[in-house]
């Protein structure tokens, strides 16, 4: 059996060291890249059959890279590993395109297992490891198949659009402006956020609401003010 070729891609260059001394002689290492601006060139150039793709890459949002690897290199299959382990990453991974989620804290045995899952063309997830986010009654019988609904649904419509002009990257006081509200109001909804998809902290919200801006079919600032009662859009 031929071994599978395989790019890591991972701003630390002693992370990829380690992942390429576990990974071979069983696969092909066939390259290392740092930045997320050189990733798509890559995987264009080497053709693997496998990325392990950090989502925290410098000047490219690894969400974006998902969709780009899934609609230009689909022979690529992607797993993420990555320090983000809220649910809700997991959760925008595979509606991304991933098709597994390693969390950084795993043992060595549980990213070869998510490796050797995802070239068998099966979903890899591991949910011992991920931080809990908004609560779902039937969650130990969905699959990462069926997560791929979107899981912003949970918001109120004046989140939705909180979140939505965050990641066009307002301030508060200017979603407040927009919004016709007080700072401390956005703050609120801004807490509520935070504790609905089980995020930490601003800047992980900031973060996530800017991928979600950034994909095709996003509503621009007018469409979140001109139809507050639409829905959170799906991306194409």
């Amino acid at each position: 059996m031929s071994r599978a070729r395989i790019l890591l891609a991972d701003d630390h260059a002693l992370v990829c060291q380690g992942m390429k001394a576990l990974l071979e002689p069983a696969h092909e290492v066939v390259g290392m890249v740092h930045d997320g601006a050189k990733v798509m060139a890559e995987v264009h150039r080497l053709k693997p059959d496998l990325i392990l793709l950090d989502l925290l890459l410098p000047n490219r949002l690894g969400l974006d890279l998902c969709r780009d690897i899934a609609r230009e290199a689909p022979a690529t299959k992607v797993l993420v590993v990555s320090m983000q382990a809220e649910k809700i990453y997991v959760d925008e991974a595979f509606r991304a395109g991933a098709s597994g989620f390693v969390v950084k804290l795993s043992s060595d045995a549980d990213l070869l297992k998510a490796v050797a899952t995802v070239l068998a063309g099966q979903l890899y997830r591991n949910p011992k490891f991920e931080a809990r986010s908004r609560p779902a009654a039937d969650e130990d019988r969905q699959s990462p198949t069926s997560r791929l609904n979107d899981p912003l649904e949970v918001l109120s419509r004046r989140q939705r659009q909180v979140f939505a002009l965050m990641g066009h990257g307002l301030t508060t006081q200017e979603i407040a402006d927009r919004l016709g509200l007080e700072t401390k109001t956005v703050e609120f909804h801004r807490a509520k956020l935070e504790k609905a998809l089980g995020i930490r902290n601003v800047r992980a919200l900031q973060q996530l609401s800017s991928e979600r801006m950034r994909e095709p079919g996003a509503p621009s600032v007018e469409d979140i003010l001109r139809e507050p009662e639409q829905g959170f859009p799906q991306s194409s």
